[in-house]
């Protein structure tokens, strides 16, 4: 009977060859099953993973507790404060949450522009009414520093009053005391710019809010300045105007600055430097409330009682976002 190597012996009855086996290599995959395909293809036979201890629910129903996680106390979450984790970067505390600071959005015309019309359609009602008063009270102002325009006034109908009015008009004394009046107009006006500023820190002004003028020594210098503007501006009618525009523009945010509470000095030279390094934008505003000024002229100036305001609202935006500082919505 031959042998067939491996195949079956008849002489043995479980099919195995009683002639000694050679020793046979190291399967790296491990035992086989009978059609020859390994029973651990993905790794080591003599490999095994790791036991996790058996966790069970201490609480059954209570979602995120288990044997080993140990709950933090209660006192690390009092007044909305949450308990400092290692390893995490920890943040302060948001002041003032009730605000949406407007810090993302690029400080252009446009943005201000559509930021000073909220601000000022949220408390519309104290804006007109502030400005309707130093409207009327600015009036005052210019009347009583100019007797040749009251005289011009009240004989409207005198040809002969007219002329005289208008000589008197022309003196460097009737000059100079509109110049006056012209300073005493601005730190009325100061008062729209101190609310103003206070828009740009809270979402609805008050009363008191206007009446908050910080730095008023600053004011008063500022005032002076913008009466000798107005003298120039008179005594040299084309030079003066030009020049007057020329620092009207530059010193467009030295009210914000000194309410701010920036010294004279600085707030002169920051302001210059605010301007010139948004010339741009500084030259769009001007040009936008020169242009709402020349229109309320149709309006019998009652369009100032809104173009103020509202230009006044766009120029603390753009300063506040100049500065760094933050515009709350």
């Amino acid at each position: 009977m031959s042998n067939t190597y491996g195949g079956w012996n008849p002489q043995d009855p479980y099919g195995q060859d009683p002639r000694p086996q050679e020793p046979q290599p190291v399967d790296p995959y491990g035992p086989r099953d009978p059609y020859g395909r390994p029973a651990n293809p993905y790794g080591r036979p003599d490999y095994q993973p790791q036991q996790q201890p058996e966790q069970r629910d201490p609480q059954p129903g209570v979602w995120g507790q288990s044997q080993g996680y140990q709950q933090a106390p209660a006192s690390g979450y009092q007044q909305g404060h949450q308990t400092p984790q290692p390893g995490f970067p920890q943040y302060s505390d948001i002041q003032g949450a009730e605000h949406r600071p407007d810090d993302g959005e690029p400080a252009t015309v446009g943005n201000a522009w559509r930021w000073a019309w909220s601000a000022f359609g949220a408390r519309w009602g104290i804006w007109v009414l502030m400005s309707l008063l130093l409207g009327v009270a600015q009036l005052a102002v210019v009347l009583m520093f100019s007797p040749s325009a009251l005289a011009g006034l009240l004989n409207a109908t005198d040809p002969a009053a007219i002329d005289a009015a208008q000589a008197a008009g022309q003196t460097l004394t009737a000059k100079g005391l509109a110049a006056a009046g012209t300073g005493i107009c601005f730190l009325l006006q100061a008062l729209l710019y101190a609310g103003a500023l206070a828009a740009t820190r809270k979402r609805s002004v008050r009363f008191r809010d206007f009446f908050a003028l910080r730095g008023f020594g600053g004011l008063l210098g500022y005032a002076v300045i913008t009466g000798a503007l107005g003298f120039a501006s008179t005594v040299v009618p084309m030079v003066g105007w030009l020049v007057q525009v020329v620092f009207t523009l530059l010193l467009l945010p030295v009210p914000f600055l000194i309410l701010k509470g920036v010294g004279f000095g600085r707030a002169l030279a920051g302001g210059a430097g605010l301007v010139l390094s948004h010339l741009g934008a500084a030259l769009a505003v001007f040009a936008i409330f020169a242009g709402l000024a020349l229109a309320s002229i149709f309006t019998c100036g009652i369009g100032l009682v809104v173009v103020a305001p509202a230009m006044l609202l766009v120029g603390a935006y753009l300063v506040q976002r100049w500065t760094g500082e933050p515009v709350h919505a």
